[in-house]
């Protein structure tokens, strides 16, 4: 039952730093979060909350391929999951090639990591809408 319990948090917990990486930079552009730095230097806390869901989404995969937790949730909501997975790495390789700044399609790449950005998180509502008890709950 552990593997329940490691799925649980760190799904919520994603669901919490997807938020906060999605909100950052747009408050550094709004200038809500000061003007210190230059913006390839500021966003550098964007980089690591992005490596740290990448990494807690590795044991949300680990801790979710239980036999148990295999039986009872929605195959659909599975490919969610996974065309989630395939964007995120997207948005990393995306966000790495706008971490460099002499970038000439720069402009064009940003336009990118917005959209997949948008489509991920459609990805994400529609596995936790179909997979999560939570909401197996509310819609019942």
């Amino acid at each position: 039952m552990m593997s329940y319990e490691i799925t649980s948090v760190t799904g919520w917990l994603m669901l919490v730093l997807l938020i906060a990486v999605i909100a950052y930079p747009f408050l550094l552009r709004a200038g809500f979060l000061g003007l210190t730095q230059p913006f390839l230097v500021r966003m550098r806390f964007h980089y690591w909350m992005s490596y740290i869901f990448a990494g807690t989404l590795g044991v949300h995969i680990l801790g979710s391929m239980s036999p148990a937790l295999m039986a009872v949730v929605n195959g659909t909501g599975l490919y969610f999951a996974t065309g989630a997975l395939f964007f995120v790495a997207v948005q990393i390789w995306l966000g790495r090639q706008l971490a460099l700044p002499r970038r000439a399609s720069r402009r064009r790449m940003r336009r990118w990591h917005f959209w997949t950005m948008l489509v991920l998180v459609g990805f994400i509502c529609a596995h936790v809408m179909l997979d999560s008890p939570l909401f197996q709950v509310v819609f019942r």
